[in-house]
C-alpha cells in the first residue's frame, strides 16, 4: 500500500512539473518574441529553470527505480531486512569495510532515525557498489 502511494505521489509530481515546464516555455517564447533586451533576459531565464527541474526530477526517478531494484535485489539474496530500532537522532556508525548490502541497511537506519541526507548518500554508495560487484 505505501509503495503504491509513493508510486501515486511521484506520478502526480511529474505532472505537474511537467504543466510547469509547458506553461514556463510558453511565458519564455512570448518575453522572446518581444525582442526587448529586458524580456530577453527573462525569457532566457525561464528556460533554465525548467532545465533544472527536469535533471532533477529524472536524477530523482532513476535514484528511486535503482534503489526500490537494489531493496528487491536485497530480500531475494537475504531475505527481508531488519532494520535496528533505534531513537530519533541517534548516532548509527558506518559499517567498516562496507559491502552495498551493509551500506543499503545503513542508509535505511539513516533514514529512521530521521537523518534523510546520509541516508541517500549511503543508499547511492550502496547502489553503486552493487553495480561494480555485480559486473565481472
Amino acid at each position: 500500500m505505501k509503495q503504491t502511494r509513493t508510486i501515486i505521489g511521484v506520478a502526480v509530481m511529474a505532472v505537474l512539473l511537467v504543466l510547469y515546464i509547458a506553461f514556463a516555455g510558453y511565458e519564455a517564447v512570448l518575453l522572446i518574441a518581444t525582442g526587448e533586451p529586458v524580456a530577453l533576459v527573462f525569457g532566457f531565464a525561464l528556460f533554465v529553470a525548467p532545465a533544472i527541474g527536469i535533471w532533477s526530477l529524472f536524477r530523482e526517478l532513476k535514484f528511486g527505480r535503482d534503489a526500490g531494484a537494489l531493496l528487491n535485489r536485497f530480500v531475494v539474496e537475504f531475505g527481508p531486512i531488519a532494520i535496528p530500532v533505534l531513537d530519533k537522532g541517534s548516532d548509527v556508525p558506518e559499517p567498516a569495510d562496507p559491502t552495498w548490502d551493509d551500506l543499503l541497511i545503513h542508509g535505511l537506519t539513516l533514514d529512521s532515525v530521521g537523518k534523510r541526507r546520509e541516508a541517500r548518500a549511503a543508499v547511492r554508495r550502496a547502489i553503486v557498489l552493487a553495480k561494480v560487484n555485480s559486473n565481472p
